[in-house]
């Protein structure tokens, strides 16, 4: 079951182990739930932590940098890291992205990198990588809406994809380019920086309020 399911009463008559999940008892826990869900949006390490441990067969275990890093691209607007191979960049870049569509209901997440392809690839391999080392995540992806109404499902071409979370949000990969003129987002992810061009980022992908991004 997925945290929406469980804030809201498509709860009823669930069976989440041995407890049937109410709207009565959902309203009950609110105040416990709000401050839980503040504190995870602070401390997302402990919130995959969580994740994990309703895998009786995890595996996964963060590394200590992994969560200072973790922890500080969820308190600041803007974080610009610069880190050898093998440090689990993308990975754990891309792993904040969807800690943010699952604690943040409808935000709206971007990934550019130089080549549209490149970030449709980087996005597909590591939402798919953490989905099977923590499947509490999957369970929070629209993957078909056969059955379904009013529900977007997750679409995947060779440079075009977008995952669409059960509370709304939706975490695509988009072109640094005219083409994505006019869209909206709520934050995003620049992989790969030194291939965006800067023109483009600044008119095209960050909101002018947001202040200017110099590429360097």
């Amino acid at each position: 079951m997925s945290l929406r399911d469980i804030m809201s009463s498509r709860g009823v008559n669930r069976q989440i182990g041995n407890i049937e999940v109410t709207p009565e008892m959902v309203q009950e826990y609110m105040p416990q739930l709000r401050r839980l869900i503040s504190f995870w949006r602070c401390y997302n390490d402990k919130f995959v932590d969580y994740l994990c441990s309703l895998n009786p067969n995890n595996t996964f275990e963060f590394y200590f940098y992994q969560r200072v890093y973790l922890r500080a691209c969820s308190r600041y607007k803007y974080v610009f890291a610069t880190f050898p191979r093998a440090y689990s960049k993308s990975f754990l870049a891309v792993m904040c992205l969807m800690i943010r569509c699952v604690l943040y209901p409808g935000e709206k997440v971007f990934v550019v990198s130089g080549g549209k392809e490149q970030s449709a690839g980087i996005v597909t391999q590591k939402v798919n990588e953490i989905c099977r080392l923590i499947p509490a995540f999957s369970r929070e992806i629209v993957w078909s809406n056969r059955g379904a109404t009013g529900t977007e499902r997750t679409k995947q071409t060779k440079d075009s994809v977008a995952f669409s979370f059960r509370n709304g949000s939706v975490l695509e990969n988009v072109a640094a380019s005219e083409h994505t003129r006019g869209r909206r987002f709520h934050s995003g992810l620049m992989e790969e920086c030194v291939g965006i061009d800067d023109k483009m980022l600044n008119e095209v992908l960050i909101p002018e309020k947001l202040g200017h991004i110099k590429v360097i």
